[in-house]
């Protein structure tokens, strides 16, 4: 870290002295020398590396100690040029020994888009799109069906398009049900099911297995509690693909795309819904069976989903934590430009994991006396991976873990911050209900006897396929600034939209029935609306979820993320009919305006960036992008320090830039994050030239 002042110069040459001097004689206390409390209270807001404190002598021993270990002996030379580089990216060009070859891939490892990566990533990244294409898709396939099944299925009581009184119950728990059962089960069985079916892909196909069972057996039933099971277990394989797909994107993404992969989730997830209003649209003229066909058409993808998985490499970082290096290191070269950056990425990510191990409370065996003694080398006794003889943490104890520990404390409240913002930013109360939303803005108290035999109830469908392709077009954005602006960027642009939009339509459901203004006005500012929230709030909840959590906590961290998200569907699906027959349109879209205001402050103090887009600059140059593994440092930060940053400097900054339009301020506040860098680790062996 470029040290401001003699403080900093001084606490950093205390480090290097203690990594370099006393780690050998007190290695259950520390880790290369990195600081106990790193994950605890980085005051500093240090974004380290264990590879920094070693000497460049050192270096060579332990890449030859590593590979000898993980049985990579054939790759020995690779590694030890990897282990250079890590140590001194800024002088990674001068390393001996690099062939052009090598050099070409470094300098363009953070340069190249997506469709410049390695054929097997896109794949990848391409099957988990469909995967996303099958929840937008399940979500809305049911939006259409609204409009006939309570009638084909014995729920007579019909104001409208809106069932009333105990149908009205039983037309809220059908939909909700799909929700409440992803949240309270299926989003938990992502853990049990990647340890216990070996792997991400595994958890994924097992998920698209239920989710069509539960299609076409949705097509199927014949009454309202049939149709309720088969909604259950839709939810099963919803919840958890959703938990596992986001994960399995950002272990495999290169760091400084990350953000993008990730949030192809939300983008696809967009297409998905666009395509599920298509399908019923496409069938909605078919006749009384139409909804069937709606429920059906999610089958579609689902199979093109269980075609493509297992084509597709498993994550190296689960791979890792089982103790595959081998296989990882292979999947790595597949998914990356050249070996030597596979190389770099997997020794990489084995020290900050052991780092990581170490502070956040993972089960380890420390060396006895008499183990200790036998050491060669203080290396060895440094980066002796403790953990090999050790019992990972059980389900329950992870779980645990997630709230004990301060790190993990700041992901969580950063994630739930972001998912629950989702739902109570009104999204959903669209998603679920824009054909009956739309179909009550044109007529409040139509009635037919069959309403999609009238073809004007063709109006509300087309207007909920708008909403559904203005969600997809306007995550475009989001796609560009995730990685350039950042996600807690997207997110203070975008709700203050939300909220204006939000209260907006509900003002003009005030526009009386009679007038043609009505559902046009309404429409435009829904439409507004959904532009804003999928440029921010729609795109970012999952991508930053994936990311939050260190990798032993990745998965039982993403489960409860998602269960916040997907129970705050469940209960808007089941209570919003209710709420609306109560305030009508106007007050629940008033809530929900209120409630993104609440959200923006949410955002402001407890959510951090995760991009790099935060963090000050140092070895890596203009490099904006953060590791999974450095995210750690991020939210090692105490959650005080990082909420009165924004309060001091961040608001301070904002006003003179934004509204006095201040010349002499700077075009960023000062940076909360800087990274460290092998330079200010010798700082106290290179006297300063005055």
């Amino acid at each position: 870290m470029a040290a401001s002042n003699h403080h900093e110069v001084d606490h950093v040459t205390h480090r290097r002295n203690r990594g370099t001097e006393d780690v050998s004689s007190n290695d259950a206390d520390s880790i290369g020398g990195v600081p106990d409390d790193i994950f605890d209270a980085n005051d500093q807001g240090l974004v380290d590396s264990p590879l920094l404190r070693l000497r460049p002598e050192e270096v060579d021993n332990f890449s030859k100690h590593f590979v000898r270990k993980y049985h990579l002996e054939n790759y020995e030379d690779l590694f030890i040029k990897a282990g250079k580089i890590l140590r001194d990216p800024e002088a990674s060009m001068s390393v001996p020994h690099l062939t052009d070859e090598e050099k070409d891939a470094l300098k363009h490892e953070t340069s190249s888009g997506f469709w410049k990566q390695p054929k097997q990533l896109q794949v990848t990244i391409i099957t988990l799109c469909v995967a996303a294409v099958v929840q937008g898709w399940n979500q809305t396939g049911t939006n259409g069906a609204n409009l006939n099944w309570p009638q084909q299925l014995g729920l007579s009581n019909l104001q409208g398009c809106d069932p009333t009184g105990i149908d009205a119950w039983k037309f809220s728990i059908v939909n909700a049900a799909t929700y409440l059962s992803a949240s309270l089960v299926g989003c938990w069985l992502s853990d049990p099911l990647n340890e216990y079916f070996f792997g991400r892909r595994a958890a994924i196909c097992l998920s698209a297995v239920i989710i069509l069972a539960s299609a076409i057996g949705g097509a199927c039933t014949r009454t309202w509690q049939e149709l309720l099971v088969t909604r259950i277990l839709l939810g099963l394989g919803m919840g958890c693909k959703a938990s596992v797909t986001p994960v399995l994107a950002a272990e495999i993404a290169p760091a400084h795309i990350r953000g993008s992969l990730v949030m192809n989730w939300q983008l696809f997830v967009a297409f998905g819904v666009l395509c599920g209003f298509t399908a019923n649209l496409v069938v909605s003229q078919v006749g009384p069976t139409a909804w069937r066909w709606q429920v059906a058409s999610s089958a579609l993808p689902t199979i093109v989903l269980l075609s493509l998985i297992y084509v597709c490499p498993e994550s190296p970082r689960f791979l890792m934590r089982r103790g595959h290096y081998r296989m990882a290191y292979q999947n790595l070269v597949l998914l990356r430009f050249h070996p030597i950056l596979a190389a770099k990425e997997l020794l990489y990510v084995h020290c900050q994991t052991e780092v990581e191990s170490r502070f956040l409370g993972v089960s380890t065996k420390f060396p006895t006396h008499d183990e200790e003694k036998s050491r060669t080398s203080k290396l060895s006794s440094t980066f002796r991976r403790r953990s090999a003889t050790a019992r990972p943490a059980n389900y329950w104890q992870k779980l645990y873990q997630i709230f004990a520990i301060k790190r993990n404390q700041r992901a969580i409240t950063a994630a739930v911050v972001c998912m629950v913002g989702q739902q109570l930013c009104g999204i959903n109360a669209l998603q679920f209900f824009s054909s009956t939303f739309f179909c009550d803005a044109r007529e409040g108290t139509m009635k037919d006897e069959d309403l999609l035999a009238n073809s004007s109830y063709l109006q509300p469908l087309f207007l909920s396929w708008g909403i559904g392709l203005a969600n997809f077009l306007f995550t475009f954005p989001a796609y560009y600034f995730i990685d350039r602006k950042g996600r807690r960027w997207l997110l203070l642009i975008t709700i203050p939209l939300m909220a204006l939009t939000s209260l907006a339509a509900g003002l003009s459901f005030l526009i009386p029935v009679a007038n043609g203004a009505r559902t046009p006005v309404i429409a435009i500012f829904t439409f507004l609306f959904m532009a804003a929230y999928s440029s921010g709030i729609g795109p970012v909840p999952f991508t930053l979820s994936a990311e939050v959590f260190p990798m032993e906590h990745r998965m039982v961290g993403m489960s409860f993320a998602v269960f916040t998200n997907l129970f705050g569907a469940g209960v808007l699906a089941l209570f919003v009919p209710q709420l609306t027959n109560v305030i009508g349109h106007s007050g629940l879209l008033g809530i929900f305006a209120g409630l993104n205001v609440v959200a923006f402050i949410l955002v402001f103090f407890f959510v951090r960036e995760t991009a790099g887009a935060a963090v000050g600059g140092g070895a890596f140059g203009n490099m904006i992008s953060v590791s999974l593994e450095e995210l750690n440092y991020i939210f090692g930060v105490p959650a005080a320090k990082h909420a009165m940053y924004q309060w001091d400097t961040v608001l301070p900054w904002a006003w003179r830039y934004y509204v006095l339009r201040d010349k002499a301020c700077p075009d960023q506040p000062q940076k909360l994050y800087n990274w460290a860098s092998a330079h200010d680790r010798e700082v106290h062996e290179v006297p300063r030239l005055v």
